[in-house]
């Protein structure tokens, strides 16, 4: 597994899509974009801004409720790339055992940054999906940069077979 963080909720302003941008947690020099909905991105948005609604969300409900019945979200796993879509987990820890639970990757994200809990990336699809910055720590990404890591990325599932996740080697990644 590779740890990433969220970099970021971003709007490609060619098409109006939203994409999350997860990157490494050393020097980030390798970009997943994930595209999510813009509700699910305004969810994220708030949650990394560490916001606090006059009334709790969906995701500030499920972690409460979670916490009231002695459970907690202990990570958030994008777990595969299938037919362009991601794919991921929530790992949910009670007294008795761990949890795993399908959720759509945004949700995962949303939830990730109200428990303040670690998100990783199955380490053949961050390889296969990501793409390469150039960039220094703490650098914010410029409108250029985002557009061309959509670009890219945009280009990468065109030009991919959807069977070569299977593959002991994934396809060679963008650059």
């Amino acid at each position: 597994m590779k740890p990433v963080e969220i970099l970021g909720v971003h709007v490609d302003p060619t098409s109006g899509a939203t994409v999350v941008l997860l990157g490494e947690n050393e020097l980030t020099t390798r970009v997943l974009p994930i595209f999510v909905g813009p509700v699910e991105a305004q969810a994220i948005a708030i949650g990394l801004q560490q916001l606090v609604l006059p009334r709790p969300g969906t995701h500030d409900l499920i972690v409460e409720v979670l916490e009231q019945l002695g459970a907690r979200v202990t990570m958030v796993v994008v777990t595969e790339l299938k037919d362009g879509t991601f794919y991921a987990e929530l790992e949910i820890s009670d007294p008795a055992k761990t949890h795993r639970v399908s959720v759509r990757p945004s949700d995962g994200f949303a939830l990730a940054t109200r428990a303040g809990v670690p998100v990783q990336v199955d380490t053949a699809v961050f390889d296969a999906a990501s793409v390469e910055v150039v960039r220094t720590p703490d650098e914010p990404f410029e409108q250029e940069e985002i557009e061309s890591i959509v670009d890219q990325f945009r280009d990468f599932l065109a030009e991919t077979d959807p069977e070569g996740f299977s593959d002991p080697d994934p396809p060679s990644p963008p650059s």
